[in-house]
């Protein structure tokens, strides 16, 4: 990983998602005496893509710190530090350097000490010149850290999970043509997640878009009713993949995993129900299209007084009836969770050097003392007409206004002098008296000192 001397705080944040992303089901599962430390080595063993794409392998005590990281500070104690220093490591020649990629190309998965030993026998490098963490970073920059698996890489095998909420699984399909609310004839979609336990369906709706904003509406009435699973899968669709829903699912502690890429088939759980619905409910619509509120209404009585009333081929229950057999198991969200607050999109902007910032085709104003730093714009994108609010480093630092240039011809210009820190002790120090009366002693006239001695002849 590269040093974070020069990162700023899109990157702290990406690797921390990242780090949650390695975490797994550590930040949310059941775990009995002694299961995290297998839970740590089977992360350890896995080969995990960092947000610049390069394939790396993390130990299991640097898992584990993580671990505790999370546990006690939460989401935010993933970001990393600042580093006060740059790490040296040892030159390697170039044409050692080149010896070694090729011989990790040449054997994809010979480690990092093999590598060296074998340079060692061939009196390429001499004995103990060599260190695992100059050669590793070497095939970092490379993208050559990560070693291939062995075995196969896509077994199959039919399970279930033995609770609610340990595992939802999301999705969408792409539905009938709809009567939008404005009138118009658009295509629509349906959003939906299913319990892996029970078969049951936290939420389900039609909408007329697949992205972020779609997708999270439905995670968030799902959230609402049931509380929070400690799995959320889902494929890479652009809406899953997105910074929003990672954020979303890092601070309530959920585990967000995604499939392989094209391997539809591991979401098997939510594929079957799909085509139970095409086959019920999709084949049995009229041919002209639906209002949309019409078209989810006909979608929820059938998951009422069918789908979830009607024994499952695979729980031989009826979802409704297990979901709520298992209502023990559910977890609520934190205490003091807002998740209007939570679900809020984030971008970055630089405040430009008359205290605006661009943000929806618009200019909007924030604080002048904000001028030429990078802020966080917050704000809730189902709602147009909301303005942002301004986060620094977390935290709120204020709100957005329009821009108003006319207001601005007679607004009283602010002088950033610097305010005092209203505890401290006033030191009684004047630098200003002090210099004016070292001034009157140096610089009094000759005739005036003349005159303050009387035994002074002419």
């Amino acid at each position: 990983m590269r040093d974070t001397q020069g990162m700023d705080d899109d990157d702290r944040r990406a690797i921390a998602l990242w780090r949650v992303s390695v975490l797994g089901p550590l930040i949310s599962a059941r775990l009995e005496h002694g299961d995290r430390t297998a839970l740590f080595n089977a992360a350890a063993a896995r080969v995990h893509e960092l947000p610049d794409g390069r394939r790396v392998t993390v130990a299991a005590r640097t898992i584990e710190t993580w671990f505790q990281q999370y546990k006690h500070g939460g989401f935010a104690a993933l970001f990393p530090k600042t580093r006060c220093d740059r790490a040296q490591s040892r030159a390697i020649t170039p044409e050692v350097a080149a010896l070694i990629l090729r011989a990790r190309r040449e054997k994809p998965r010979r480690s990092t000490p093999r590598i060296i030993r074998l340079l060692e026998r061939a009196g390429a490098v001499r004995t103990g010149t060599l260190s695992k963490s100059s050669v590793h970073r070497l095939l970092q920059a490379h993208g050559l850290s990560g070693r291939p698996l062995r075995g196969p890489g896509a077994e199959r095998r039919s399970f279930l999970h033995a609770h609610a909420g340990d595992l939802w699984v999301g999705d969408a399909l792409h539905g009938p043509l709809v009567i939008a609310p404005d009138g118009r004839v658009r295509k629509s979609y349906k959003l939906s997640l299913i319990d892996g336990a029970t078969r049951f369906l936290p939420h389900s709706y039609f909408a007329l878009s697949e992205d972020a904003v779609a997708h999270e509406h439905a995670f968030k009435q799902a959230l609402l009713k049931y509380g929070r699973p400690r799995t959320y899968y889902v494929d890479l669709g652009a809406a899953y993949v997105a910074t929003s829903l990672r954020v979303v699912c890092a601070e309530l502690g959920i585990h967000l995993k995604h499939t392989e890429p094209r391997d539809c088939e591991a979401k098997g759980v939510i594929e079957r129900f799909n085509r139970t619905w095409r086959e019920e409910v999709g084949d049995e619509l009229p041919e002209a299209p639906l209002p949309l509120d019409e078209l989810n209404a006909r979608h929820w009585a059938w998951l009422a007084v069918e789908y979830h009333a009607r024994a499952h081929d695979t729980t031989q229950r009826a979802p409704r009836e297990h979901w709520l057999a298992e209502v023990a198991q559910l977890r609520p969200l934190p205490h003091g969770t807002d998740l209007d607050e939570v679900f809020l999109h984030r971008e970055r902007r630089t405040v430009r050097k008359d205290g605006t910032v661009r943000f929806g085709g618009a200019l909007l104003e924030v604080r002048a003392e904000l001028t030429g730093q990078r802020v966080e714009l917050r704000f809730d994108p189902t709602d147009p007409t909301a303005r942002p609010r301004v986060f620094v480093q977390g935290r709120f630092y204020c709100d957005t206004v329009p821009l108003d240039r006319l207001a601005n011809t007679t607004r009283v210009r602010r002088r950033a002098l610097g305010a005092p820190d209203p505890g401290v002790m006033p030191t009684g120090l004047d630098p200003l008296g002090q210099m004016q009366a070292e001034h009157t002693r140096t610089a009094r006239p000759i005739d005036a000192r003349d005159r303050d001695d009387p035994d002074q002849e002419d």
